[in-house]
């Protein structure tokens, strides 16, 4: 501290100011300065611009262009799929089902090359002992044989009547009833090989419809899990990257900032909150503020304020200072 028998008071004006680019993570924090010599400030004014976000480089130029190829370590390899069991639960017996599936496609996304699928064998089994209805009696009831009127269908399903002499009221069955039986249907069981590495394809596949042959109902399906197992065990794919560098486009980037805000708080040197302005400007129009009255009890040592923005943009602070100062007689 100076003598203060010997002291006289001075006056000192002071002007200075700071600049820099900030956002809501990354504050910005300007000090103020206030020695033991200081007797008293009698003004501390702050102004605040906002200006455009500037940078000094605007982007990385391209370059170190290379072809890069994927290479199976383990070749020629296959794969294993296997597809879960698929069950049907007709709502309406007695009826038949017409299913076309449309064509499978592959376009190979690399170079001309072929594939071979192999797809196993499937059994269709039957769904137990069953008879058909041959004709249906649309008569009335007889005493005697007598020729009734029947009904059925041809093999395209159209209505067809028939004159049978019988003596009965009921409909005609097939006479004998088929037992359980199996269908078996071969596919073939071939390998998949690809011709070349590192390819796609696109697979097309076709419209599904099916054509009741009876009368309306509904279908649940099941379909199992589907698993996929190397054939040609463990195995990875190496790609490599040429090391290469990229320059930089030299040149002033500049960031509109309409709209965005940005708020001040003032903090005395041990770190408490003296004011807290909040939001003090908006887009680029400036503010002032006047720190004269938190001066007024002075604390020696460094005091902040820390600057905070609702987006990026860059603050300017323009300092104005009036203190009285001891000086030696």
């Amino acid at each position: 501290m100076p003598d203060y028998v010997h002291a006289l008071y001075t006056s000192v004006k002071n002007t200075w100011q700071d600049a820099e680019n900030l956002d809501g993570e990354h504050g910005y924090v300007s000090y103020i300065w206030i020695p033991e010599e200081t007797y008293a400030v009698d003004v501390m004014r702050l102004r605040i611009f906002t200006e455009k976000f500037r940078a000094h480089s605007k982007s990385a130029l391209g370059g170190g262009a290379a072809v890069v190829t994927s290479e199976v370590t383990q070749i020629p390899h296959t794969h294993d799929v296997a597809v879960g069991t698929k069950t049907s639960d007709e709502k309406t017996p007695n009826h038949t089902h017409d299913v076309a599936v449309g064509t499978k496609t592959s376009a190979a996304g690399g170079a001309s090359h072929t594939h071979d699928v192999a797809i196993g064998t499937k059994t269709s089994a039957g769904g137990g002992e069953h008879r058909h209805e041959m004709f249906r009696w649309v008569g009335t009831p007889p005493d005697v044989w007598d020729k009734r009127h029947y009904y059925g269908r041809n093999a395209a399903g159209n209505t067809r009547g028939v004159l049978l002499e019988v003596v009965d009221t009921s409909s005609l069955y097939t006479y004998e009833t088929v037992t359980d039986h199996d269908h078996d249907v071969v596919i073939g069981t071939v390998t998949s090989q690809a011709k070349i590495a590192s390819h796609t394809h696109d697979v097309v596949v076709g419209t599904v419809t099916s054509a009741a042959g009876g009368g309306t109902h509904s279908h649940d399906v099941a379909i199992g899990t589907v698993t996929s197992e190397s054939g040609g065990g463990s195995h990875a794919h190496d790609v490599d990257v040429p090391e290469h560098t990229h320059d930089i486009d030299f040149g002033i980037y500049e960031e509109d900032i309409a709209g965005r805000t940005l708020s001040a708080v003032l903090y005395d040197p041990h770190g408490n909150v003296v004011k807290d302005f909040g939001v003090v400007v908006t887009g680029e129009d400036n503010d002032e503020l006047d720190l004269s009255d938190y001066f007024e009890t002075l604390q020696y040592g460094m005091y902040k304020v820390v600057l905070t923005a609702s987006a990026r943009l860059r603050a300017r602070l323009l300092f104005y200072e009036l203190c009285k100062m001891y000086a030696q007689s």
